[in-house]
């Protein structure tokens, strides 16, 4: 298997990365629809053959689909991550964490995992819940679906793409 085939099967996969965001502890509203831009950096390590394991991140920018002075439109994004991807079994699983943060430094954390195929064009749908947060987002709750997109797979094992949020 080539590793650029990898790459886009991590992307897809990986991040798939759904989030959403919220806005004060008393009336946090954590349901946001938009889309994440995402620049994907880390390692492969074979298994075995046809067996990869992915440790990295995924980063990039938040756009909400209500646009400005929406929730965590244009707050930044960085999920470490990890993708477990057997292609003798097809199948697939990712995992991680993803730290949001707005132009005014408070933050909302959440988990994530999907499972689904390794295939290169996967789109591999998962789930994600808040884990806490800083700022007006202290006590953050709740959660939401994901969808990756994997666009690009670089020639260095770079990955480039884009995750829907519950669309």
């Amino acid at each position: 298997m080539r590793l650029t085939n990898f790459a886009s099967a991590i992307a897809t996969c990986v991040v798939t990365l759904g989030l959403a965001a919220g806005h004060s502890a008393e009336a946090l509203d954590s349901y946001v629809e938009g889309e994440f831009g995402w620049f994907g950096v880390g390692t492969a390590h074979q298994i075995e053959e046809n067996h990869f394991f992915w440790v990295g991140e995924f980063s990039g920018t938040f756009f909400n689909d209500k646009g400005v002075g929406s929730l965590f439109h244009r707050a930044g994004v960085k999920c470490p991550a990890s993708f477990d991807a057997n292609f003798n079994t097809n199948t697939a699983k990712a995992s991680g964490y993803c730290v949001i943060s707005d132009s005014e430094g408070d933050q909302a954390y959440l988990s994530w995992s999907n499972e689904g195929t390794p295939a290169a064009g996967s789109n591999n749908p998962g789930t994600f819940e808040y884990t806490g947060g800083t700022g007006k987002y202290e006590g953050i709750t709740g959660g939401g679906t994901f969808v990756g997109v994997t666009e690009v797979n670089w020639a260095d094992g770079t990955s480039t793409g884009y995750s829907t949020w519950n669309r």
